[in-house]
């Protein structure tokens, strides 16, 4: 059986001009992207925090992530940012070249999803999965040592299936947030126990 694909990904670069020819504000693609948006916010904030950055980076960088799965938390159907940034206007040209400089990436992943178990994307399910990155992102916001790289990986995977409309990608990411976060509480166990033993 053929699987049956969302084409998020790879339609992106029309985004940005389908309903203005000559191009859109950034709220335009917001407001076009409808649930996707939240999907879009954490894959793009999750890539950012699995770049080798300076130590430290991600306890700023993972902030983007409070505010997005905050908002998923609380119901939202729609990412909502701020006027300075959904007021500002992106040229057709400027648009689809950024758009399509990333179809060598998009495309690899898009063949990894499919459309399938859509309860997660119905009612309040949502909720729930807000709720845990909210978790996940005060993990990567922490200065704890060895838990960078699972929650901002679990935030990128989670996006991949949000925008894909692929529960069980979304499935994946939330097992590796579970995991983040196990991670997370036994090395602050461990610090918190070893520096007990130390001072004794």
């Amino acid at each position: 059986m053929k699987k049956r694909r969302s084409g998020a990904l790879r339609g992106l670069a029309q985004v940005g001009t389908r309903k203005k020819p000559h191009g859109s504000t950034f709220g335009d693609v917001l407001e076009s992207l409808g649930d996707r948006s939240f999907g879009w916010g954490l894959m793009l904030v999750g890539f950012m925090n699995m770049l080798p950055l300076p130590p430290g980076t991600n306890m700023v960088l993972g902030l983007p992530i409070l505010f997005i799965a905050f908002q998923m938390a609380i119901g939202r159907k729609t990412l909502w940012l701020p006027g300075f940034i959904t007021n500002r206007f992106i040229a057709r040209e400027r648009w689809r070249a950024g758009a399509l400089s990333a179809l060598p990436i998009a495309r690899p992943l898009a063949r990894l999803t499919k459309v399938r178990y859509l309860r997660l994307f119905q009612g309040k399910a949502e909720g729930p999965l807000g709720a845990l990155l909210l978790v996940t992102g005060i993990v990567l916001c922490l200065p704890i040592p060895l838990t960078g790289w699972l929650p901002a990986i679990s935030c990128f995977v989670t996006g991949l299936g949000l925008i894909e409309h692929d529960g069980a990608i979304v499935g994946l990411g939330i097992a590796i947030a579970l995991g983040a976060i196990a991670i997370a509480v036994a090395m602050a166990f461990t610090i918190y126990f070893g520096l007990g033993y130390a001072v004794q």
